[in-house]
């Protein structure tokens, strides 16, 4: 017998590479992976030298198990969980917060694989708020400080570039190892050869369908956490309220009574088939089980269309997804809004829209207590259509110590467009209609006409709310988000979503 095995190598060697690569190579042949079995010790190595700090086995192993499922599988590649998976076990390669995010992540799949086969309802909150609980003491653990206020601005979206270009390094790595690996192995293993080829091309895959794939895994990521985040705002027992009052030495503590309100915005309120937060129907005879009216908040009623045939809708009523709570914002809580002066989108004309709404007097619209840090947050989240405003500045309203103001909260419904394009915008935010006295208003309107017009933030104190009106700085804020397919000479222009059941908020925004 020669005293070195084929390509040079030790006999002792072959016998190791040849273990250690068979069983890598068949078992993702097979199309599974055995957490159990031996991985190439170079392949693991090279995985935990992308990981920052301190290298973690089990991430690398993990990240190896679903890039190879990915590669291999037809079946995975077709998987959403398998990209969503993906996405969270990259966080891991991303240095600083990544970590944090990756556990977070983690916490957040297992919980929407529990509610998985729940509608909306008791039972699903009721997952979602422990879920909370766990991801609160996570972050605890691991010291981020405000934990809540660390998980309530966390936007998996804000990543995603991060995410892809760590995807490519991962995708290079394992490339890069694979063609070291057929090198050393050479052609006198004919099976592992073809194996490492097959893997090859399964890598050759990944990095070509992750743009495609990858931010439709994000958006499954944001629309669960949102879920686990108004478990948060609403009350739930890991917030004490510090977030919903904007966690301001000396604010007011909200009540158990303004807690069980809290709990009930949105309650009820269901997915509709485009995966958006389905509207409120606004028919008379409805109205009752979502809304009352009670003296001393807005009238959402006031605003009523009467038709041909005598039937009565609310068109207020329509703008949410589930019930509506009348209840008083508390010192610390936030409202706000987005606005800007007219222009054209998409060769369509859009008018100008105001600080404080375009009717003074009557019930307005405002997002709620999460301030959108992106074009994109707050164009799906509030829903709010091109075709009603072109937006630029932002207009957040902070209630101040020993004031309240009365408001109809809840979750905002999805809209579509009839104007331009096919925009569909998903809602889901939380969302208040205030009743602005009509010289606040006034002088907001006449405040955010001079930042457009010098771009200088203004802040003032009015009706005990402190008013900042300022430019949001967004770029990426018109024409952009939820198309179908991008308007142009002919796009169709008009696209509506069963017999109008989605109700327009444009006379406000």
């Amino acid at each position: 017998m020669s005293d070195s095995a084929p390509g040079g190598l030790s006999w002792e060697s072959f016998q190791s590479t040849s273990l250690e690569v068979g069983d890598w190579i068949w078992g993702t042949a097979q199309g599974a992976f055995n957490e159990k079995a031996s991985l190439s010790q170079i392949v693991v190595d090279a995985v935990i030298g992308m990981i920052p700090l301190v290298g973690d086995v089990t991430a690398a192993r993990d990240l190896i198990a679903v890039v190879i499922g990915l590669s291999n599988d037809p079946r995975k590649r077709e998987d959403k969980f398998q990209w969503v998976l993906l996405v969270v076990l990259i966080f891991a390669l991303l240095p600083v917060i990544g970590g944090v995010i990756k556990g977070v992540g983690r916490l957040l799949l297992r919980a929407l694989g529990e509610v998985a086969h729940l509608a909306a309802g008791a039972e699903r909150a009721a997952h979602m708020a422990q879920a909370a609980q766990d991801i609160v003491a996570f972050l605890n653990r691991i010291g981020v400080g405000n934990a809540e206020r660390f998980l309530m601005k966390l936007r998996f979206a804000e990543h995603q570039q991060a995410v892809l270009n760590k995807l490519d390094e991962l995708v290079a790595t394992l490339t890069s190892v694979l063609q070291r690996a057929s090198s050393r192995i050479g052609a006198w293993v004919p099976v592992l050869r073809t194996g490492t080829e097959r893997m090859l091309e399964g890598l050759r895959y990944v990095k070509q369908a992750a743009p495609r794939y990858i931010p439709d895994a994000i958006k499954e990521l944001d629309q669960g956490l949102r879920e686990i985040q108004n478990s948060i705002r609403s009350g739930g027992e890991t917030t004490s309220q510090a977030l919903a009052h904007g966690a301001e030495a000396g604010a007011a503590k909200v009540h158990r009574a303004d807690e069980a309100l809290m709990v009930r915005e949105g309650k009820s309120a269901t997915r509709s088939v485009r995966g958006g937060w389905a509207a409120n129907s606004p028919r008379q005879a409805d109205v009752a089980a979502i809304y009352r009216k009670e003296p001393g908040f807005p009238d959402l009623l006031a605003w009523k269309q009467t038709a041909a045939d005598g039937s009565v809708t609310f068109p207020n009523i329509a703008t949410y997804s589930g019930e509506i709570v009348n209840r008083e914002l508390r010192s610390g809580e936030q409202v706000f809004r987005v606005f800007g002066p007219a222009g054209s989108t998409h060769g369509t004309a859009i008018g100008a829209s105001n600080a404080a709404g375009g009717r003074l007097g009557s019930p307005s619209f405002w997002g709620l207590n999460e301030v959108p840090a992106s074009a994109e947050t707050w164009r799906q989240g509030s829903a709010v259509l091109d075709e009603w405003n072109r937006n630029g500045f932002l207009v957040i309203g902070t209630i101040m110590d020993g004031h309240t103001v009365p408001a109809c909260t809840g979750v905002i419904a999805e809209q579509a467009g009839t104007k331009i394009g096919s925009q569909y915008l998903s809602g889901g935010a939380k969302q208040a209609m205030l009743q602005v006295d009509q010289a606040v208003g006034q002088q907001l309107n006449t405040l955010g006409q001079r930042v457009v017009a010098n771009g200088a933030t203004q802040i003032v104190d009015l009706g005990g709310v402190r008013w900042e009106i300022r430019a949001t700085g967004w770029a990426d804020v018109n024409g952009t988000y939820g198309y179908l397919t991008m308007p142009g000479p002919a796009a169709v222009q008009t696209v509506r979503l069963g017999a109008r059941t989605i109700a327009s908020k444009h006379e406000d925004e």
